[in-house]
């Protein structure tokens, strides 16, 4: 058995952001290369190109990133031919880098098995990133950094016996910043509302942002401080820049880095129900949440069950009057105890983890 050394290795991305897709995929593997790089491991992105691709935030944090192809051209859909096509993109864009990959990392709805096995001959280890478990993979290690739920259990006819199962919050891929802020922040959680925070996801197509930002000035809340995240590609951009900045204690942030700056000085959040739900569980953040996308959906539910968050429903069906009905019933208790329940759900540490799987893999 040969445990690889970091410079024997390398590892190869492959996600995607774009409107249509948010942000998710690219940010949380993200902190996973961080965390490789830290180490000394070379990384590389294979990302489609498109409106609303991340592929200048890749490169600002210091990461390679190779382009794939337009958004008009894919992504690939699976029952159709597009894996094949996008494994064959992916093998040139990693030839052309004379990039050596000995793990890959998939993180992409639309690519399975197939895409999986013809990639195979492109790098020594496989790794996908899932948490829908609504397809086969070939993998030798499989992330789900959801809390425990009924999906999980479809992994066992879904993978390859011997596959590795990295399952549930403790292997969240949340930032070094938000465990650097963690403990102060917990220390100081008191159960009173004196900031809030918005945050709907990078693009948010419906606007779920200017209805919370209705129900917020609906409640007893109007008027205290506010931060508003959206990201760049916000097709209401204009509208929320607009309204924000006619609101005295209001700030918007576009595209922001500080994200857990702004987590850590908020003591509530009203927010999407996806993958920043682990960095507002590491800092103990109380949260009013909605369910933007289906795949959002049993995550969602599981947090709530477990007194992480207030689950308000789907975004479609949630008005600025729900909000404002549910912040009225906010209490002191209320925060203190779903603060403590989301800080139980994630410490800060799962992409420590992660990536200490895949320096120290063996084989053989």
């Amino acid at each position: 058995m040969m445990a690889y050394r970091s410079n024997d290795m390398g590892v190869v991305f492959r996600a995607d952001a774009s409107v249509r897709l948010g942000m998710g995929h690219i940010r949380r593997c993200l902190e996973l290369a961080s965390q490789l790089s830290a180490r000394g491991v070379p990384v590389i992105f294979v990302c489609t190109e498109g409106p609303g691709n991340m592929i200048d935030q890749i490169v600002a944090r210091g990461v390679a990133a190779a382009p794939l192809y337009t958004e008009a051209e894919g992504p690939p859909e699976l029952g159709a031919h597009g894996w094949e096509q996008d494994a064959q993109r992916t093998s040139a864009a990693i030839a052309a880098t004379a990039f050596a990959a000995h793990w890959l990392v998939v993180d992409q709805y639309g690519l399975d098995a197939r895409w999986e096995r013809a990639m195979r001959t492109h790098a020594c280890h496989i790794m996908a990133i899932d948490d829908l478990a609504d397809r086969p993979h070939d993998c030798d290690v499989l992330l789900d950094q959801n809390l425990t739920n009924p999906r999980h259990a479809r992994y066992a006819q879904l993978l390859p016996r011997g596959t590795r199962q990295l399952l549930g919050p403790q292997h969240a891929l949340v930032g070094p910043e938000f465990l650097q802020r963690r403990a102060a922040v917990l220390a100081r959680r008191r159960g009173q509302v004196e900031r809030m925070l918005i945050s709907m996801g990078g693009t948010d197509l419906s606007n779920d942002t200017g209805r919370a930002l209705e129900g917020v000035a609906r409640s007893r809340y109007a008027g205290l401080p506010l931060d508003v995240v959206i990201g760049a590609a916000n097709p209401h951009r204009d509208a929320l820049a607009s309204r924000c900045a006619h609101l005295a204690e209001c700030e918007l942030h576009v595209q922001t880095t500080r994200m857990a700056e702004l987590m850590a000085r908020a003591d509530l959040a009203i927010t999407g129900a996806g993958s920043t739900t682990w960095e507002r569980c590491a800092l103990g953040l109380p949260a009013l949440a909605v369910v933007q996308s289906e795949d959002q959906s049993a995550i969602a539910q599981a947090v709530a069950d477990a007194g992480g968050h207030e689950l308000l429903g789907r975004a479609a069906d949630v008005q600025a009057g729900d909000y404002a009905c549910a912040l009225e019933r906010m209490t002191p208790a209320m925060l203190l105890d779903m603060s403590a329940a989301a800080a139980a759900l994630c410490d800060g540490r799962g992409a420590e983890r992660v990536a200490s799987v895949l320096m120290n893999w063996s084989d053989g």
